[in-house]
């Protein structure tokens, strides 16, 4: 089972969905863990410490998400993200139902199971 770590794109977010300890623990658990080159940046997390924890390094978005069955997001998806999510994937980000309806839609449109956080 893949597990992908997309680049936050929203303007002035900072954090990343998973440190490399995170990534020790999904990796113990048997999966495939595939991170988006600098997704860590803004955090002072190297593509290294990914790296040296048993991830995946990817260089763009298209490529961390391809064929990914469980993505781990801060914020939660654009629509040229949505885009890139296959049908049946898993989705955990910040979401906000009530505000953010239409986003909530195209993911139900797009057959992604999303999780609030």
């Amino acid at each position: 089972m893949r597990l992908a770590i997309p680049k936050e794109v929203r303007e002035g977010e900072t954090r990343v969905a998973a440190t490399p300890e995170s990534v020790k623990k999904f990796k113990a658990l048997g999966l495939e863990i595939v991170v988006q080159a600098g997704a860590g940046a803004d955090a002072h997390i190297a593509d290294a410490d990914y790296t040296a924890a048993g991830a995946t390094v990817a260089l763009d978005a298209a490529s961390t998400l391809k064929d990914a069955d469980i993505v781990l997001k801060v914020r939660g998806p654009e629509p040229g993200e949505i885009s890139q999510l296959k049908r049946g994937a898993v989705l955990a980000a910040l979401l906000s139902p009530h505000s953010e309806q239409s986003a909530i839609q195209a993911l139900a449109d797009a057959g992604v199971t999303a999780f609030a956080m």
